[in-house]
């Protein structure tokens, strides 16, 4: 294969799920370069012979908008295919995978811990760092570290485990040559809680150094500017990001005071003003909350005059857009955070979430939701939009619905209050008896919460119950509701099966729609 048709897959694989448009495809490719349309289109067929994707299944054409990667294939898999003798990748290849815990209380620790050390990789421009978000996915999954790194297409893999007891921490980590399972370095490191980002230097440094590469100044620095210096104002961070993974109104305040605690301890810390933003934008649009978008945005634009590197707050300004009804400038600053972190699960998601279900785009919405169903392993949400805007007698729909009941099982166990997402995963299975007695399970926690009243409306309404159905979304309607929201019952395709009902069509009347 062509050097430039490793560069173009490449580029596809690492926005595996996402449309690209030709002229982004071009300019990534042949930078600096002008060249036409059928240089690209002479690549996609080389790639297409080599990989022998002649019904275009793995590589599809979208009319008038330009090629697509599926999700459904691994994003570094593809190009396992194409590193046959005679092509040698000129980075050394690492992923860093989950850090153990065994407390479930410390995973977001944990998980906090590997993530920046990952992110800290990535700053060497010597290293190829797998996205944080494709090695979380195999968290919980039984494999062997070579089979992991076969997926991820990686030489090296780096493991460990964290354990906290009062003010120390316990971090043991490995550095393993995957094919060969040979042990290249490991190191347990027994510090105070403050020396955590110490122990983080001196994990990236031993990498660094056993795979004979060096950092350079400015990667250094880089490394220095995306977090902060208190380690309480660390740990509020963190522990904010994984509370607002939740995304129900409780746990979103409380994920916003960690962030704003977080900001207390060090007003310069960019990655929680993003984190407070993107509470704000979900409390507003989705809660009813009377907060301003101008406040948001001026939040949205201090993490980006703190950090413009941030890929994070570059989502969240595009949440904030969003929520103001900017829509085509919130489509630029998605396209911003994905042209620093392709992988971006929060610009990705975000982008489907609000402009794909917002315009009714559902093939938007089925290709992104595909992709961030695999960046992020507990993420039930995802797997639902798909099932839900699949077509009914699509044959892959039951299998994303049960994707998304087996992590909404699993959320509910941390979280009961979830059981709504499971409840509407099981409507789109057909077992109605199951489905009810899940959402019964969800209203009597919070019988007034939006996002359970809104899973259950769509939940009558896959099972054909009208009358639910109607009754429930008046009541998730009945304060006031952003037009947002308005827009997504507008576009929502669970009520699909309702839609020409009379009671639906007045209730769509009385909202304006």
């Amino acid at each position: 294969m062509r050097r430039k048709s490793l560069d173009l897959l490449a580029y596809l694989a690492r926005n595996a799920g996402r449309v690209i448009s030709k002229e982004e495809l071009i300019n990534a490719t042949w930078q600096n370069v002008s060249v036409t349309d059928d240089s690209l289109t002479q690549c996609i067929s080389d790639i297409r012979r080599k990989l022998g994707d002649g019904d275009q299944k793995l590589i599809r054409t979208v009319s008038r908008r330009g090629y697509m990667l599926s999700a459904e294939s691994a994003p570094m898999s593809a190009l396992d295919a194409t590193w046959g003798p005679g092509f040698t990748n000129p980075k050394p290849s690492i992923a860093v995978l989950p850090f153990e815990t065994e407390d479930a209380d410390q995973e977001w620790f944990s998980s906090g811990i590997a993530e920046d050390i990952t992110t800290a990789l990535a700053k060497s421009r010597s290293l190829l760092v797998v996205s944080k978000s494709y090695s979380f996915a195999f968290k919980g999954r039984a494999l062997r570290g070579d089979e992991i790194a076969r997926e991820l297409g990686v030489r090296y893999l780096l493991e460990g485990s964290i354990r906290l007891s009062g003010e120390r921490v316990r971090v043991s980590t490995r550095l393993i040559e995957a094919g060969t399972g040979q042990l290249l370095w490991a190191q347990r490191f027994d510090r105070e809680i403050a020396d955590i980002f110490t122990i983080q230097d001196e994990v990236t440094e031993a990498v660094v150094l056993q795979l004979e590469l060096e950092l350079l100044p400015e990667e250094r620095r880089a490394i220095q500017q995306t977090r902060t210096d208190s380690i309480e104002a660390y740990h509020y961070e963190l522990r904010g990001r994984q509370l607002a993974l939740d995304l129900t109104k409780p746990y979103l305040i409380l994920a916003r005071r960690m962030f704003t605690k977080a900001i207390e301890l060090d007003p310069g810390y960019a990655r929680a003003y993003a984190g407070m933003v993107l509470c704000d934008c979900y409390l507003r649009d989705w809660h009813g909350e009377d907060s301003a978008a101008d406040a948001i945005l001026s939040l949205a634009d201090e993490a980006l005059r703190l950090d413009a590197s941030l890929p994070e707050a570059h989502a969240a300004r595009g949440f904030a857009l969003f929520c103001d009804g900017k829509y085509e400038d919130a489509e630029l600053a998605y396209r911003s955070a994905l042209s620093i972190d392709p992988n971006s699960y929060d610009a990705n998601f975000l982008s489907g979430e609000t402009l794909g279900r917002v315009l009714g785009d559902r093939e938007r919405v089925v290709s992104t939701f595909k992709l961030t169903t695999r960046l992020r392993p507990d993420d039930y949400f995802s797997p639902m939009q798909v099932a839900s805007f699949m077509a009914l007698d699509d044959p892959e729909r039951p299998r994303w619905a049960r994707i998304c009941f087996e992590r909404a099982e699993r959320a509910a166990g941390l979280h009961p209050e979830n059981a709504a997402g499971g409840a509407l995963a099981l409507a789109y299975l057909g077992e109605r008896k199951k489905a009810r007695s899940w959402l019964a399970r969800a209203l009597a926690i919070d019988p007034d919460d939006f996002v359970t009243q809104y899973n259950a409306a769509c939940m009558y309404s896959v099972l054909g119950d009208v009358e639910e159905a109607v009754r429930y979304l008046e009541r998730a309607v009945g304060g006031s509701v952003s037009q947002n929201v308005l827009e997504r019952i507008r576009h929502e395709a669970d009520f699909d099966a309702i839609r020409d009902h009379a009671r639906f069509v007045q209730l769509l009347g009385s909202l304006g729609l």
